[in-house]
């Protein structure tokens, strides 16, 4: 039999048993599916949508914005096999130490996995997206391109710093491992299979059953040793919220912690960078470093954020055509992303049509590469957003077609992360004027400039966040609900901060981990 199986056309059991049920067929579930191929169990991974995107169960998306104005929650996720993957951009970068060990001065907490613990699984993530080891060394990125090293930035500041992401060609996951799921031995994977509940048991201390429904009305029940969630930031703490049958503030929720501390990298572009002539370095020029497919940004040391006591902050210069609201615009409309007559889709269309010289500006810089000698630059600063428990997942009053409780979002920053905006900006460029790279004109960062002008990344954290107690998170070192015996949680939403880096590489690092747990004597052996 086909390890496929749709709900939708070939029908649910009225139980479906297994030894591990993975809960969403992202980043995250696909990965952990595959890491316990060679285990002796049976693996259930659930996927909401189907193998194409379909408007009804995305449109189970649909939430609104309470706080900051952020992005349609429908377009920021997908729901369907290989999840938000398919379209992941694939920037990827692995944690800096500073993003683990903790900031009590500045009330930010350590995360309970260390780096160099979780150093093995990033390299095997890095190797299963196609990345090198060598591929974040600055230097070497310019050396394999003919560019000189000279020219860093840490080379002449020890405040300043150059940090590069990888940007890996293995980003649709759909495609990339369809194939080696389908002859995965101890694996089923349903489809258009919505987890609508997760049932405890009487004392609250392990989940007996899953609550599976479909959106042509056939329900089923999954029973398996281990459950674990990996639907995504937002989802993950909205199903646990909703489960609130036996445990009345949600599952996981005893002290309050789920779908708080929601966090994404907030950027805002203001002020302009006037470069000396033949002074500014080509390789900061975003645009120029885009075309030969490398992504380097100038950053704060950890020495510098240390001083300032600030987080983790770094700038883009980019080019004044290059408009971004543009580019995601005709983004989404070349991936034909919305449903037709979407009015979304319409909005689109107009705002490529009402901005039509950047975008054939966008057009162009694609076939002609920028030479990194604009005559002033946009900056484009970007942060680490601080944990903020106002900062949170909020569910709605209404009800969706399964029946459930859509997530709203109320995304609010702090008073750290002004500050981080407004003295990251200031070391930036108190350390390039000085070197004589040009001049800066800066706009004040007050909280509202900030908040007017912030976007994020579509990158969701903290939500069930990782902890060494009970009362200070959701999760565990091992990704385990603190107080369930075998519910388990993965992705992004378990970061406890952060960081500076994009959450994939990351998010699929511990999944590795979690894979090794599980296989290992304190993990399915033991439930």
């Amino acid at each position: 039999m086909s390890p496929f199986r749709d709900a939708l056309t070939d029908g649910l059991p009225e139980t479906l048993d297994a030894d591990v049920c993975i809960v969403g067929a992202g980043a995250s579930g696909m990965t952990l599916a595959m890491q316990l191929a060679d285990a002796d169990v049976r693996v259930l991974l659930l996927e909401s949508g189907g193998m194409d995107i379909d408007g009804q169960t995305q449109g189970l998306y649909r939430g609104s914005n309470l706080g900051l104005p952020y992005f349609d929650l429908t377009s920021c996720r997908l729901r369907y096999f290989g999840g938000t993957t398919n379209h992941w951009g694939g920037y990827c970068r692995a944690n800096d130490p500073i993003d683990h060990e903790g900031r009590p001065d500045l009330g930010v907490p350590a995360w309970p996995v260390s780096l160099d613990a979780l150093g093995p699984h990033i390299a095997r993530a890095a190797a299963m997206l196609g990345l090198k080891p060598e591929g974040w060394d600055p230097a070497h990125q310019l050396r394999a391109r003919g560019l000189p090293d000279d020219a860093l930035i840490e080379r002449h500041s020890r405040r300043l710093e150059t940090k590069v992401f990888q940007i890996s060609q293995q980003v649709r996951f759909r495609s990339l491992f369809r194939d080696a799921l389908a002859g995965q031995a101890n694996l089923e994977v349903v489809l258009n299979a919505n987890v609508t509940n997760v049932g405890l048991g009487p004392d609250g201390r392990r989940v007996e059953r899953l609550t599976v429904k479909t959106l042509g009305g056939a329900t089923a029940e999954v029973r398996a040793r281990v459950i674990v969630l990996a639907c995504h930031a937002i989802e993950n703490a909205r199903l646990l919220l909703d489960s609130d049958d036996v445990m009345p503030q949600g599952v996981g929720n005893a002290h309050g912690h789920v779908g708080r501390y929601f966090m994404e990298h907030a950027h805002v572009i203001s002020g302009v960078f006037i470069p000396a002539k033949g002074r500014f370095p080509a390789i900061y020029d975003a645009g120029y470093m885009g075309s030969i497919n490398v992504n380097a940004n100038i950053s704060l040391t950890a020495e510098a954020m240390r001083e300032r006591g600030i987080l983790q902050y770094y700038c883009r210069f980019r080019t004044p055509e290059d408009n971004e609201a543009v580019r995601a615009a005709m983004g989404r409309i070349k991936d034909a992303f919305w449903e037709p007559f979407d009015p979304d889709f319409l909005e689109d269309l107009a705002e490529v049509m009402a901005n039509l010289p950047s975008a054939v500006d966008a057009v162009v810089g694609k076939l002609r590469p920028p030479r990194g000698d604009a005559p002033y630059y946009v900056l484009d600063h970007r942060i680490e957003q601080a944990p903020n428990p106002d900062s949170r997942i909020v569910l709605s009053e209404r009800r969706d077609a399964l029946g459930n409780r859509p997530a709203h979002l109320d995304w609010r920053l702090n008073d750290l992360d002004y500050r981080t905006f407004r003295e990251g900006a200031e070391v930036v460029a108190a350390e390039m004027s000085a070197l004589g790279l040009g001049r800066f004109q800066l706009e004040p960062f007050t909280p509202e400039i900030v908040e007017r002008g912030v976007r994020g990344h579509f990158h969701h954290i903290g939500t069930t966040r990782m902890s060494e107690r009970p009362e200070d998170g959701v999760v565990d070192a091992d990704l385990r609900v603190h107080g369930i015996d075998n519910l388990y949680v993965t992705g992004s939403s378990v970061f406890p901060t952060a960081g500076y880096s994009g959450p994939t590489m990351m998010l699929i690092a511990l999944t590795m981990r979690l894979a090794d747990h599980l296989k290992g004597p304190a993990g399915l052996a033991k439930t």
